[in-house]
């Protein structure tokens, strides 16, 4: 099993704004974007030929989990004792719509392969989308993105609950619905928020580039 490394975020160029932005009252920022993903869902359509179990929902998850590999600030977490750590990859913590109307959480785990990432997300959506069982909110895993889909409706902006006492940083996601524009565009929103301390601008971003990228030639997915 991964594991993170201690990181120390206190030095170098972005030591003033880590020290600031983890002590402030509300360190959260975000940013509601539009992708494409016309070349996706064909490229999908494609590979249910052979992967019946592939949805559109898994690739972009599959994807976006690629993009934050090119991004070390995505992956870096707060402890609450006052240190820091980052993660080699990301699972998704995905939220699922049950049939009486409740959710429930699944934890996708990372795979380099977007084949390989198929049966075992499968597994945990199948499980987590049982009504009357544990919903899945505060189990153990490795370290994640916290994600949403809302797949009946666009939006142009999102906001985020916050439960927990201590806020570690782990960025949150949530797509929209399919937007098509034209026979070759399709759009969808994409919604990012992250925690300052951890990530600036710049940071934020180039997972939106390189999410860009492999929408656009999804085959370095497969």
């Amino acid at each position: 099993m991964v594991a993170p490394v201690a990181i120390d975020l206190g030095a170098g160029p972005r030591a003033q704004a880590y020290a600031f932005y983890r002590a402030a009252k509300q360190p959260r920022w975000g940013f509601t974007t539009r992708l494409d993903v016309g070349p996706l869902l064909r490229a999908v359509r494609f590979w249910q030929e052979d992967c019946p179990d592939l949805s559109p929902m898994l690739a972009y998850h599959h994807a976006l989990l690629h993009a934050t590999r090119a991004v070390p600030a995505l992956r870096q977490r707060l402890t609450s004792e006052g240190g820091a750590v980052q993660w080699p990859s990301l699972d998704a913590s995905i939220t699922l719509a049950r049939s009486d109307d409740s959710f429930g959480i699944a934890y996708l785990p990372w795979s380099e392969r977007l084949r390989d990432f198929v049966a075992p997300a499968r597994a945990a959506i199948g499980a987590a989308r049982q009504p009357g069982t544990d919903w899945g909110m505060g189990h153990a895993h490795r370290g994640c993105l916290y994600t949403t889909t809302v797949p009946w409706m666009d939006f142009s902006h999102f906001e985020h609950a916050h439960t927990a006492a201590f806020d570690e940083g782990t960025p949150r996601v949530a797509f929209g619905r399919f937007c098509p524009v034209d026979d070759e565009r399709t759009e969808m929103a994409f919604n990012l928020e992250i925690h300052h301390a951890l990530v600036d601008g710049v940071h934020a971003g180039r997972p939106v580039q390189a999410l860009e990228a492999l929408l656009a030639e999804p085959g370095q997915l497969w």
